[in-house]
């Protein structure tokens, strides 16, 4: 008798415990939809697609930002945090370390359907390069570790909400391409990185296409 008693309360404090973590895991908003290549490229560039209905709350570290990347080392593009919308180069480091990390909120705010060309480029000598609509932005050197040979390459669209209540729809990665050795771009190739596509944590995404990255994003 004991042990079916004993037995009744591990199995009621497993599930305790399951429903604790489950509702800690809804708490927060965490979440990006990637699309990352098998094999090593020198840069790559899309055309990003402003969404509309736009929704993040102004609270100092809710964002949503839509950007490129040479494997895990360095990633720019565009984000929207505090009412704003910004371009970023992120290649390690903390925000205070503008050798390796800087974002500027945009001269001009967009709207939606506005467009940009974004396009990072690896320099193959420690640094990246961002390009908007054909402009060098910033250009930053890797906090960690190297960037002296080409890398996998991505398209990401990622947000960050504790309050769950970040949204928006029909953000695009469009014409996405990759950079060859010799500084020529071809077609995003097919071979992907399947264990880098996600919707992840509770940002509701829903992903109608991966080429062009097409996501909407629901508050939860």
């Amino acid at each position: 008798m004991l042990k079916k008693i004993f037995i009744s309360m591990l199995v009621a404090c497993v599930f305790l415990l399951s429903s604790v973590a489950s509702a800690f895991a809804a708490a927060t908003g965490d979440g990006a939809v990637r699309v990352a290549t098998v094999d090593n490229y020198y840069g790559v560039t899309a055309t990003l697609t402003i969404p509309s209905g736009v929704t993040v709350p102004s609270d100092n570290s809710s964002y949503i930002a839509f950007y490129t990347g040479l494997g895990e080392r360095c990633e720019g593009g565009i984000s929207y945090k505090n009412g704003l919308w910004r371009k970023f180069l992120n290649c390690g480091g903390g925000e205070n370390d503008t050798g390796s990390n800087e974002s500027v909120v945009l001269s001009t705010q967009p709207t939606a359907e506005t467009t940009y060309i974004i396009k990072i480029v690896n320099n193959l000598d420690n640094t990246a390069s961002l390009y908007l609509n054909g402009s060098l932005q910033f250009t930053k050197k890797v906090f960690t570790g190297t960037l002296l040979s080409a890398t996998p390459v991505k398209v990401v669209h990622s947000t960050s909400d504790l309050s769950d209540k970040n949204a928006y729809s029909n953000a695009i990665f469009s014409n996405m391409q990759v950079r060859s050795s010799s500084g020529v771009y071809s077609a995003f190739p097919t071979n992907i990185q399947s264990d880098n596509i996600y919707p992840w944590g509770k940002g509701d995404y829903s992903v109608p296409s991966l080429n062009p990255l097409q996501t909407s994003l629901k508050a939860g």
